[in-house]
């Protein structure tokens, strides 16, 4: 199954590249009608804000999530809970969910903050990464920083508690749940980020490019998926209360408080790699084909 999984997620991988690729470029440039509605407008410049709206948006789409699907009792914080409660296994995964979006987007921005504080020696090494990697700098930098946000955390909150504040005592979390998490996590970011770019250009007039941002959101979700495929299953997706007992009803895995914890990582890492091989194609199918040599 997970063979079958993985070749389906290669074929939509490479057939929109293939495609593209074999579209005669007469046909790209052929005129359209009169009948036809208005293109939509032009990217427009970089906004600086648009980082940070992405963010909070991330945040927003997580905390939503849990809100609408799990309730009260999927948020840190422990209100929710009374003396010697049991937090349910798709509600401790759902509060890890929050810290390591939380994290990573305080991580990203702080490093795309800091980026231009550094002192030439480092731009330069980042210049000799990114001629080596094409990916673009401001999304190799805010990758290192979200990957760098979440290890912070999981050091700093280590000595407190696998969850910080939630609310009781953990129930055992099925592995496949831990997995299935990772693809809600990835799944509610990339909504709530396009949702909040989406209200920023309503509101301010700005024209995001919609499609180099679908094909991030399409690589971060595909790098979640290779992830959880590299560990042999998909997982089950917590999407309702009482999805973690259902599990556990037929685990026969189960993550330790160390899992739980290296999760909150790898969600984040493998949506980073993700995010910059969709770049880098992106790039590479943009950038001008060179004519072919003399044979």
């Amino acid at each position: 199954m997970a063979r079958r999984i993985a070749a389906i997620f290669m074929l939509m991988l490479w057939l929109p590249t293939t495609v593209l690729a074999e579209v005669p470029p007469s046909l790209l440039a052929t005129p359209a009608p009169a009948s036809a509605p208005a293109p939509a407008p032009a990217p427009t410049a970089a906004d600086p804000n648009l980082p940070l709206v992405a963010g909070l948006g991330a945040i927003a789409g997580v905390v939503g999530f849990n809100l609408l699907a799990l309730g009260l009792q999927a948020l840190p914080g422990g209100f929710a809970y009374g003396a010697g409660a049991v937090v349910a296994a798709e509600m401790s995964v759902a509060m890890s969910r929050v810290y390591a979006v939380g994290s990573a987007v305080a991580g990203g921005l702080a490093a795309r903050w800091a980026h231009g504080q550094w002192p030439e020696e480092v731009d330069a090494a980042l210049a000799a990464v990114t001629a080596w990697l094409p990916v673009d700098p401001d999304l190799l930098v805010a990758g290192i920083g979200a990957i760098a946000g979440v290890v912070a955390f999981n050091v700093l909150s280590a000595p407190i508690a696998t969850v910080p504040l939630a609310g009781g005592l953990l129930a055992a979390v099925p592995y496949d749940i831990a997995l299935g998490s990772r693809l809600v996590a990835g799944l509610s970011v990339v909504a709530g980020a396009l949702g909040a770019t989406a209200a920023y250009d309503w509101v301010t007039g700005h024209a995001s490019d919609y499609g180099r941002a679908a094909v991030l959101a399409a690589g971060a979700l595909g790098g979640i998926a290779a992830g959880n495929l590299l560990s042999g299953w998909a997982g089950t997706l917590p999407y309702y209360a009482g999805a973690g007992q259902a599990a556990a009803s037929a685990a026969t895995t189960f993550a330790s408080a160390s899992a739980q914890a290296a999760s909150r990582v790898y969600v984040v890492t493998f949506g980073v790699m993700g995010a910059w091989a969709a770049d880098w194609a992106w790039r590479a199918q943009a950038a001008p084909r060179m004519p072919a040599g003399p044979r």
